[in-house]
């Protein structure tokens, strides 16, 4: 009988040589095949990739050169243009800047206590002609024409006078164009809420609230002429046209 155990032993190591090297080669090239399959198409993606890269030019192009944020100012209103406009056509003298914060002064109290900056702007005009240091015969004094004990009485209402409580009142505090205005404002306010009449209030405002109380109870004639001057002003300042300044 013829003995084939020795030839069973090669043969028998070479098949196990080749199925490894078979599994080596599943192992190897399976996942990748897998992996194209759920690849999309070399041009839809490169389309995409293209896509993407100029969505993030055109947004970077769209970025400031620096990392500081772009500020924007805020639009300048219409009022502010029209009181600007005849604060400056009254005091040319003064600086710009000068004249806008005094035309947002007169816009920011005349909004809070409901009176037309226009109304505010013609009793400057009567009273002062817009100069800040202007004083009256009867001692009235700054850019509303403030008599000293009227604006003492205001300082204390208004508490504005609080920060500068160790420093005893001066006349000269009423040539303050800022204070004298915000004292103004307020006095104005609280006369035409009184007399519940602009003609009368203005009267008030110029004679005194306690003289005219007393003429209106005694049917006593008051004096027309301060009030017309100002509406005349008043109506004056609300037809004028105004162009863009230049701040």
């Amino acid at each position: 009988m013829e003995k084939r155990h020795k030839k069973t032993l090669p043969r028998t190591l070479s098949l196990a040589a080749f199925c490894v090297e078979l599994a080596l080669v599943g192992i190897l090239f399976i996942p990748i095949i897998v992996i194209m399959e759920y690849l999309p198409p070399r041009e839809t993606s490169w389309k995409s990739q293209g896509a993407a890269m100029r969505s993030f030019l055109s947004w970077e192009a769209a970025l400031p050169a620096t990392n500081t944020p772009v500020l924007r100012e805020k639009p300048v209103s219409k009022d502010l243009i029209r009181i600007y406009s005849i604060v400056r056509s009254h005091r040319p003298d003064i600086s710009e800047a000068e004249a806008k914060e005094l035309s947002e002064l007169i816009l920011e109290e005349c909004s809070w206590y409901g009176l037309d900056p226009m109304l505010v702007l013609a009793v400057i005009n009567v009273e002062s002609k817009f100069q800040y240091g202007a004083v009256s015969p009867k001692g009235a004094r700054g850019i509303m024409q403030i008599l000293p004990y009227v604006g003492k009485s205001l300082l204390e209402e208004t508490g504005l006078h609080q920060s500068s409580h160790a420093v005893p009142f001066r006349p000269e505090f009423l040539d303050d164009p800022f204070l004298n205005i915000r004292l103004g404002v307020y006095y104005l306010h609280g006369l035409k809420k009184s007399f519940r009449n602009l003609t009368h209030a203005l009267t008030a405002y110029n004679m005194g609230p306690t003289d005219t109380k007393n003429r209106l109870e005694n049917d006593i004639e008051l004096s027309q002429e301060y009030a017309t001057l100002v509406l005349a002003a008043y109506q004056e300042y609300k037809s004028k046209k105004t162009q863009q300044p230049t701040f």
